[in-house]
């Protein structure tokens, strides 16, 4: 009663490798992307820092001392403040540092997703090598068919192959069902964009540490 559990289910193997290595690509692709934005919304937060504080940043109007300062001028913000706040308005204190703190926030929510999207990817590598055991097993039991049907009419060995037979086929539906667990997450990602998208008033940055908190939400769900 042996049989390959992949047999007569090509393209449903296919499938689900390529469902495992499309999200591994998405996953991979979306972490290139937020790295990216990261290190663009920390020179966008140092820029500002230099704008509102050019008058003691000497020479800052040329490009290779802004490169200079941009360099440590966010992991400087508070010793910037503490030196220099008082001897400007008080106006346009307060409006860089909103404009820094809201940058800091895109930044944590986007540290957030890069975690997340490290933690897809280990995950459907795990799947990935689960559905290759599963194939390695399945071309095995394949190449033993032989011996089981000579065994299959006896008694005493019928229960057996059958018990084996259907443990296999239930590891693929786990596989699958597992990929299907991971699929909701780029979902749930997805409406999660949707809902705290830029909505061109500015709220944006309010909802960012929210949208952070789902984010690790889901983070927290997978562990």
């Amino acid at each position: 009663m042996g049989w390959n559990i992949f047999k007569g289910k090509k393209t449903e193997e296919v499938s689900l490798e390529e469902r495992i290595s499309t999200a591994l690509q998405k996953a991979k692709q979306d972490k290139r992307e937020t790295e990216k934005e990261i290190r663009d919304i920390k020179e966008w937060a140092a820029t500002a820092i230099i704008d509102s504080y050019a008058d003691f940043f000497p020479n800052s109007n040329l490009t290779y001392y802004r490169k200079q300062y941009a360099e440590t001028a966010l992991a400087e913000y508070d010793d910037i403040k503490t030196k220099y706040a008082e001897k400007m308005e008080a106006e346009m204190v307060e409006k860089c540092d909103n404009i820094v703190k809201a940058y800091l926030n895109q930044i944590q929510l986007r540290e957030s997703k890069l975690k997340l999207f490290t933690k897809i990817e280990t995950e459907y590598n795990k799947t990935a090598e689960k559905l290759k055991v599963a194939h390695e097993k399945g071309s095995q039991t394949d190449r033993m068919k032989t011996h089981t049907d000579r065994l299959k009419s006896l008694d005493e060995n019928s229960d057996e192959t059958l018990s084996e037979a259907m443990t296999d086929s239930y590891q693929l539906e786990d596989i699958k069902e597992d990929i299907e667990v991971k699929e909701e997450y780029f979902n749930q990602l997805e409406k999660l964009n949707a809902q705290f998208s830029d909505t061109g008033d500015g709220s944006e940055h309010d909802s960012a540490l929210a949208f952070k908190d789902e984010i690790d939400k889901m983070l927290n769900d997978m562990e």
